[in-house]
């Protein structure tokens, strides 16, 4: 169990519950945007607002919500090598930048994809990744020698 008098530990703490913070606030925008603007996900839903049906699609509404399904698709990857590379014991820099780097690209990532600012935005992904690979490929190496 990962012990929060660590300061590493801390600081990943820190660094998981924010990036879960801007999840929920990317799929809340999606939501909001929904609602200004009347396009519902389902047939229900327009029933519940007592609108019948669209087809159409909202390219906006489709951009936030992809940014968001972005998320959910990269950052649970990082979580989950995190809290493998947590067991290694790292040191306070290395913490520092795969954390709060990986947070602020993917924070960028989710400004740019929302905006349409290419190549920002696949220079924000392609950070992040790079930040994952090196977390995990630095804690498998840790792994395989302790054995």
């Amino acid at each position: 169990m990962p012990d929060l008098s660590d300061p590493v530990v801390r600081l990943f703490a820190v660094v998981y519950l924010v990036l879960v913070l801007k999840i929920a606030l990317v799929g809340g925008y999606t939501s909001i945007l929904r609602l200004r603007r009347k396009v519902f996900a389902t047939p229900e839903d327009y029933r519940l607002q007592g609108l019948a049906p669209r087809a159409t699609v909202d390219e906006d509404i489709e951009r936030v919500r992809r940014a968001h399904q972005n998320d959910l698709e990269n950052i649970l990857p990082f979580f989950i090598v995190g809290l493998f590379y947590l067991m290694t014991h790292p040191s306070m820099l290395t913490a520092e930048i795969y954390g709060i780097g990986y947070l602020v690209v993917r924070t960028l990532h989710s400004v740019f994809y929302i905006r349409s600012m290419q190549p920002h935005r696949t220079i924000a992904f392609t950070l992040g990744s790079v930040l994952t690979l090196a977390m995990l490929v630095q804690t498998l190496v840790v792994v395989l020698r302790a054995g």
